[in-house]
């Protein structure tokens, strides 16, 4: 079983009184269906509810109970249950910003403000609710960043974050800096559940980045390039001026010799260049990071001729936000085999996806969003770690245990500066008409 309590931290009666208000508009606009993206039932409670979930569960209202059934109350009960959940309290801390929800009204922008951090907490909810249900125990308190750095960094010196064994969240960079630097335990983690800056960008060494930078996504580009290179292959390397393309392309010649010592890697930045170096016997591996829709539209229509001319083969490796593209224009794209990476591996059409899919739609009224997902894996992977190791033995974990759950796959390497950096990726290729797991 676990615990679920939702805090306003350190605020006055009227504030809470305010918080109370918010979270019952918050269900009720909820119940009535106001955003799709949100659930049928009220997820944020009065700060001072206790909702149990499991075996042996207390109602809301009750202080606890003993082995034999009876109910205990007072001192008694908070000595009891700080026990129970010593080293697995967990501290969730999303933007729902309800400090900017009116008393009064509230307004399909208010759920929509608030849908990021609902999403992911709905689905954290439901992972810790399933390893609730193998026997293990938790205490989620769930805290509001407000999508401020400094209310963040005041809630890094609450008694809740204190006390948690691991904290998930802030989500949003200037938030992650705050609460970080004031965090008076240096050594519990900080889960940076969704921000996909590079860590280096925050140089907490305490910080786990679940989403891979896109330092892991070349780097993984740099090994599949390595990887299909044979004798006679050449590498070709398009640079071009777009900041995506050079921050994709930086260091990636090094990585692929790094990989394969043998290969033939030429460095272009002109279509001229890469047209001069083009092999007639081998496969063109091309390795671009462009994401300007000019530069990259040049750079195809290019590549479509020459393949046109019955003379060259392609293989293509782009930058991950290729996803989002629509190259359907590009009539010959798919001859040019190209290949992207990401971040996630959901695959719709499994059994367990399907799973996921119906429970979360039955407690919340709604389909899952890639955030529920997330939250999903979050919550079973260091619910998980912490069930079977502990909070103490996280640490020494999380370099040696990979995952590979319904979204997000985990494996981290740790820097001493700047953390657990997650360099898990998959790869997809483009076939009927979109880029499709491999």
């Amino acid at each position: 079983m676990f615990t679920t309590s939702v805090q306003n931290h350190q605020q006055p009666l009227s504030g809470n009184k305010k918080l109370k208000n918010s979270s019952l508009l918050i269900a009720l606009a909820l119940a009535l269906g106001v955003s799709s993206c949100t659930p049928k039932v009220g997820v944020l409670r009065a700060p001072d509810y206790k909702g149990n979930v499991g075996n042996n569960s207390s109602k809301p209202g009750e202080t606890g109970k003993t082995p034999d059934g009876s109910s205990e109350t007072g001192e008694s009960a908070k000595e009891n249950v700080a026990k129970r959940f010593m080293g697995r309290n967990i501290s969730l801390v999303l933007p729902f910003q309800l400090d900017q929800i009116s008393e009064n009204a509230l307004a399909e922008k208010d759920i929509k403000r608030s849908a990021l951090a609902l999403d992911y907490y709905q689905g954290f909810q439901l992972g810790l609710e399933e390893l609730a249900k193998k026997g293990a125990d938790f205490n989620l308190n769930v805290l509001d960043s407000r999508d401020n750095a400094s209310y963040s960094g005041s809630l890094a010196l609450s008694s809740t974050v204190e006390e948690a064994s691991i904290v998930i969240g802030p989500v949003y960079p200037q938030e992650i800096k705050a609460f970080g630097s004031n965090l008076k335990d240096k050594e519990t983690l900080q889960i940076n559940p969704l921000a996909a800056s590079m860590p280096t960008e925050f140089n907490l060494p305490n910080l786990v980045s679940l989403t891979p930078p896109i330092k892991a996504h070349s780097n993984a580009i740099a090994a599949r390039a390595a990887r299909e290179y044979s004798a006679g292959d050449v590498i070709i390397i398009f640079n071009t001026t777009d900041s995506d393309g050079k921050q994709f392309l930086n260091g990636m010649s090094t990585a692929i010799k790094q990989a394969k010592n043998n290969a033939r890697i030429v460095s272009v930045s002109s279509l001229s260049q890469l047209n001069e170096n083009l092999s007639l016997t081998g496969t063109n591996i091309i390795v671009t990071g462009t994401t300007d829709k000019t530069l990259l539209k040049n750079l195809l229509t290019n590549l479509i001729k020459k393949y046109g001319e019955n003379t060259y083969n392609f293989s293509l490796f782009g930058h991950p936000l290729w996803e989002r593209y629509d190259f359907s224009m590009y009539a010959g794209f798919g001859d040019l085999n190209p290949t992207i990476t990401t971040e996630s591996n959901l695959k719709t059409w499994s059994t367990a996806v399907k799973a996921f899919k119906d429970t979360y739609a039955d407690a919340y009224g709604v389909q899952p969003s890639d955030q529920s997902y997330k939250g999903y894996d979050s919550a079973l992977y260091f619910g998980g770690l912490i069930n079977k190791y502990g909070a103490d033995k996280l640490k020494e974990k999380l370099t040696k245990e990979s995952y590979n759950g319904l979204f997000s796959s985990y494996k981290f390497r740790y820097n001493e500066a700047w953390g657990y950096a997650n360099e898990s990726v998959a790869y997809r290729s483009y076939r009927g008409g979109s880029f499709q797991l491999q």
